[in-house]
Order: C-alpha cells, then structure tokens, then sequence
C-alpha cells in the first residue's frame, strides 16, 4: 500500500472511531443512538468507498502509465537491436568483398 492509501485509511479510521465515541457518549435514548449509528456508518460506508475509488483510480493510472512506458521502450530497443543487426551485416558484406 503506498503513503496515499496508508493516509487515506489513516483517516477514516480515525472519523469511524471519533464517530463511534461521540455517539456512544451522547446522552440519548437507545432507538436515536441507533439511528445515528446507522446514519454514521453509512456516511463512512460512503466516505471510504469514495476514498477506495480514488486510490484504485491513482493505481490504474500508475499501471496504465508503467505499461506504455515499457511499451515504448522495448519498441525502442528492437527497433536498435534491428538497425544494430543491419549494421554489422553491412560490416560483414564489406569485409568479404574486401578479402
């Protein structure tokens, strides 16, 4: 996992856990703090699946990025390694009819 996740992670939970002590210590009656409960886990449902989102989407973007990166260089080197190849069938041709 990469800092940006650890940060991310880092931070819901701690809203989970600032969220589960406020509601555990407000002074309301069972059904309300249940409701609550309900309400708050839904909106960290919704925050880290948001979060989780934009991590995934950073890591698409990075494979994405390494594959036409590699891409570009193997192409890079066949294409040397051919023109290379040429060159020394050149030097080979002219040697023989040199002899």
């Amino acid at each position: 996992m990469n800092n940006s996740g650890k940060i991310i992670l880092g931070v819901a939970v701690g809203a989970l856990a600032g969220a589960v002590t406020g509601l555990l210590l407000a002074p309301e009656s069972g059904p309300q703090t249940r409701r609550k409960i309900t309400k708050e886990s839904e909106k960290f449902r919704d925050s880290l699946s948001q979060s989780i989102n934009e991590v995934l989407d950073a890591a698409k973007s990075r494979y994405n990025t390494l594959v036409t990166d590699s891409k570009a260089k193997y192409n890079n080197a066949v294409l040397e390694t051919a023109e290379s190849g040429k060159r020394a069938a050149e030097n080979v041709k002219r040697s023989a009819t040199i002899s």
